[in-house]
């Protein structure tokens, strides 16, 4: 009899933990961070002048294990429409230490204020210690709307 109700107690106990032990330990099991679309939305072509870099702000949904989040800031990118209505779409991140790189309009170039790293236009190394081009990222246009996958650097 004692063993018997030790059993049952047992299985009963194992029906419980089971799934809370699942619950905790599900987050590691794979990637649960996430945005929700695989390109994002940054505006029409025609909002981008030929030559011009213009910064668009990236919002997107979120996903973690349970949650999603609306609307949320996810970072920021360098947009520059070329003359073939082709798009450059860089990251605003330095590739060197991750500083923010801005624009010198007076100079024609991406500079980042950090440690004075210098890049062309389309995102190259003039100067300075960082030891590659700017990261940019995947674009495509469909129906007169430039779409940016956020979330892998080429």
């Amino acid at each position: 009899m004692k063993i018997a109700s030790h059993a049952i107690g047992g299985t009963l106990a194992a029906g419980v933990v089971a799934p809370v032990v699942g619950l905790a330990v599900h987050p590691w099991l794979k990637d649960t961070v996430y945005g929700t679309e695989d390109f994002i939305n940054v505006g029409k072509l025609d909002d981008f002048p030929v030559g011009v870099p213009k910064k668009m702000t990236i919002t997107s949904s979120k996903m973690d294990a349970w949650n999603i989040f609306e609307g949320l800031v996810m970072g920021s990118v360098w947009v520059i429409r070329k003359e073939d209505n082709s798009l450059n779409v860089f990251s605003t991140n330095c590739p060197h230490l991750g500083c923010g790189i801005n624009w010198g309009e007076d100079v024609k170039q991406f500079l980042c204020p950090c440690h004075e790293g210098v890049f062309d236009i389309d995102g190259k190394t003039i100067s300075g210690p960082s030891p590659r081009d700017m990261y940019s990222y995947e674009t495509k246009i469909e129906n007169n709307t430039v779409l940016v996958s956020y979330k892998k650097v080429i």
